[in-house]
């Protein structure tokens, strides 16, 4: 088995920092791992950061099409044009987070130890994520392309409600980040670490990359 890939996370000194500077590390990483299908025409680049007090998520999507329908807490936004989140922190006995976003910055979060064992978060904790997406938040169902957009999220530490999190400075944390879309036209699965299972599941912790907070 492959070593797992790693990321340091640096640490700024704010939200406003990110998003005045259009992103601490302009080449960021991508998602490189097209499993299961061909994802002709879709590239996509994140960058990720903390400020002790939360996790600061960047992503930039160029796809042939997207598709934005889905506008409350806890939808199925995966149907959407979706980039996704999961991790685990170090000591949490594979039980991880799972993170959601359609293109619009509808949000789905939950957490578990698989798929079929997933607890979804209360409107009052996802409330606490902010969203600037490129697109607006108004729905529009499908659009022809290519299409680029940009999403900015802040995951503040209180989301992390099954972990006790004051400052993130120095934690591990296992992880994988995502693009999809179920119901495009032509579905695909991007990732950052390469999911090894014969049909699209990306509730796989054991192929999660490993983080570092400086």
């Amino acid at each position: 088995m492959m070593a797992p890939k790693i990321l340091i996370i640096p640490k700024v000194k704010s939200w406003e920092q990110v998003l005045t500077a259009d992103g601490i590390m302009r080449e960021g990483d991508s998602l490189d791992n097209r499993n299961w299908v061909d994802a002709v025409g879709v590239h996509v680049r994140f960058l990720i950061c903390h400020e002790g007090s939360g996790i600061i998520l960047q992503y930039f999507v160029e796809e042939p099409q997207v598709r934005a329908t889905h506008t409350r807490f806890n939808d199925p936004v995966y149907e959407d044009s979706c980039v996704e989140f999961f991790i685990a922190f170090h000591g949490e006995r594979e039980h991880y987070y799972n993170f959601e976003f359609n293109c619009i910055g509808t949000v789905l979060g939950g957490y578990g130890k698989s798929r079929q064992e997933r607890d979804r978060f209360p409107e009052e904790v996802l409330r606490q994520i902010t969203t600037i997406p490129s697109l607006g938040k108004k729905p529009f169902g499908l659009r022809e392309g290519p299409v680029i957009w940009k999403l900015s999220i802040r995951l503040p530490a209180g989301v992390f409600i099954h972990s006790r999190i004051d400052d993130l400075t120095g934690r591990q944390a296992s992880a994988n980040f995502y693009k999809c879309g179920d119901w495009l036209d032509k579905p695909h699965y991007l990732s950052w670490a390469a999911v090894k299972t014969p049909k699209p599941d990306f509730h796989q912790p054991r192929y999660f990359g490993k983080l570092v907070f400086r």
